[in-house]
């Protein structure tokens, strides 16, 4: 894994240390498998950038694009996972109560 991938995979892991209190073994695979797939990702770009979308002398479009897709849907699926997009953070159900409501009721009926 590419050191810029490592910090990003290293503060990804932090993250969920925060919000869970432990990184499972299970997500550390999505972890290590994301961090490839960002590093694919990366390349293909470079080699896209570098070689062009479409190959004049072969009429063909270059086949990293496909391959960029592919790794692009699978990045958004391995963030979705692990509830880092805002996305799947909204699906996330909070597992303690709010008691903020009830809270502010006790301090209005004098309870406190």
């Amino acid at each position: 894994m590419k050191r810029e991938t490592k910090k990003l995979i290293d503060a990804t892991e932090e993250y969920l240390k925060q919000q869970y209190g432990e990184v499972k073994p299970e997500w550390r695979i999505i972890l290590n498998l994301l961090g490839d797939n960002l590093d694919l990702y990366k390349e293909c770009r470079e080699s896209i950038r570098k070689n062009g979308i479409f190959d004049p002398n072969a009429y063909k479009k270059n086949p990293l694009l496909s391959t960029c897709k592919d790794l692009e849907a699978t990045i958004i699926k391995q963030i979705q996972h692990l509830g880092l997009s805002p996305y799947a953070q909204s699906k996330i159900k909070i597992s303690s109560e709010d008691d903020t409501d009830d809270f502010i009721e006790s301090l209005t009926n004098g309870e406190v």
